[in-house]
């Protein structure tokens, strides 16, 4: 256990620890626009936007966390969104950049000095049968913590679950492949950063998704 979590009570709520993402959706078609605001309408409409906090800039859009258990809201939010997208594409090319964020320092929501870090449970999304593969990266910023400098430890031990999983397929220059359904990788992504988020109070975690790319042949 770390000293951040032996000394520092209670757990970290999660609008406290900052919890959210910042995504984008790129659907290679002539109608990327409703295919976009469709996929948002569709995730709408099923109901998992409650629980999250939803900004839209012309850039990508911020979902935050406010309520347990936040890292599930937000796998199946992101999830369903791209699968939606990905759907409405009619066999297109989709691609989408997610990024992962907790326990950031300049987070406007963030408090990590009257809180300890939470250890939350495996998440559980539902199969989309929409294939993808991503290229994932995983940050943890320990900031001078008792385990500072050991955050290869943290990454490989996350490369091995993902391993163990089934969804890491390959070692890429700066990332790890995942590949399988796309409810399966962004799983992955979300319970390696939750879990390594349980030890070092700074996470960030990356993934470009891609689904249906010409370049990769049929589906596998």
């Amino acid at each position: 256990m770390s000293t951040t979590q032996s000394t520092i009570q209670p757990t970290a709520a999660p609008e406290k620890l900052g919890i959210g993402a910042r995504f984008s959706i790129h659907p290679h078609c002539d109608d990327f626009v409703a295919v976009i605001l469709g996929a948002l309408q569709d995730v709408d409409q099923a109901g998992l936007t409650e629980g999250l906090v939803l900004e839209t800039d012309d850039v990508s859009t911020y979902v935050g966390a406010t309520g347990a258990p936040a890292e599930e809201r937000l796998a199946r939010y992101l999830t369903a969104v791209i699968a939606a997208a990905a759907r409405r594409s009619d066999g297109g090319h989709v691609v989408a950049h997610v990024l992962l964020s907790r326990g950031c320092p300049g987070e406007r929501t963030c408090d990590l000095t009257v809180t300890s870090l939470p250890t939350p449970e495996p998440v559980t999304v539902e199969a989309t049968d929409v294939a993808a593969t991503a290229h994932w990266s995983l940050y943890p910023l320990l900031d001078g913590g008792s385990d500072a400098g050991d955050h290869m430890a943290h990454i490989e031990a996350a490369i091995a679950a993902a391993q163990r999983r089934g969804t890491a397929s390959a070692a890429a220059h700066y990332a790890t492949r995942l590949s399988g359904d796309v409810a399966d990788v962004l799983a992955t992504a979300v319970d390696a950063w939750a879990q390594v988020g349980a030890h070092v109070p700074h996470v960030v975690s990356h993934l470009t998704v891609s689904i249906a790319s010409p370049s990769s042949g049929p589906a596998q």
